[in-house]
């Protein structure tokens, strides 16, 4: 029984890596590159996504749709709707020749202005073929937002630190004064000396 369980264990996993070395092999020779217009974004500023694919294979490929999905994906329970992503339909499809057939895309984004621009992470791409699903993951940088500093603040801030900068001072300059400082030895008086003894007679 036991022998049973083992072999079709194996049968099954053979299967399964056989079926993933199909997949995986449907879309190899397509090159895909993805980059932005600029190396780094602030929140509410627009943007361009640049998408490019090579057919590197000897047969044409079809590109069918590119779903983008942003960092700053997510449901909007307000308007009741998925927000952060998009799909490009392309009816018809775009047939890439054979060993050169190329497509090029640009796409306009927005970063959010509100707190959904600090949610960190690469974009997914996923550009649908009819060979399969080509998945990418560039990254997007975002500047961190910088928060003014109140004036007030820095004021108390500085008044603390001078008034620790003086206790330690004085407290560095009674340490080396004791420690430089040598003790007094007491002065040995000496005795006086003893009357002279008389003379007998």
């Amino acid at each position: 029984m036991k022998k049973k369980i083992i072999g079709v264990s194996v049968v099954i996993a053979l299967l399964a890596m056989l079926c993933a070395q199909s997949v995986a092999a449907q879309v190899s020779g397509v090159t895909v590159n993805v980059w932005t217009d600029k190396p780094q974004y602030k929140p509410g500023e627009k943007g361009i996504l640049k998408i490019s694919v090579l057919n590197e294979r000897d047969e044409p490929i079809e590109i069918r749709n590119i779903t983008i999905e942003y960092p700053w994906f997510a449901y909007d329970a307000k308007e009741g709707e998925w927000v952060g992503n998009e799909t490009l339909k392309l009816d018809p499809a775009e047939i890439l020749s054979s060993k050169g057939g190329h497509y090029y895309k640009e796409v306009e984004f927005t970063i959010p202005s509100d707190g959904r621009a600090i949610m960190e992470g690469p974009l997914r791409i996923d550009i649908a073929t009819n060979k399969g699903v080509i998945p990418v993951f560039p990254d997007l940088s975002v500047a961190t937002l910088s928060l003014p500093v109140s004036i007030v603040a820095l004021d108390t801030w500085m008044t603390s630190l001078t008034a620790v900068i003086v206790v330690c001072t004085i407290i560095l300059a009674a340490v080396i004064f004791l420690a430089t400082r040598r003790p007094r030895t007491p002065r040995i008086v000496a005795p006086p000396p003893p009357p002279p003894k008389a003379k007998a007679a």
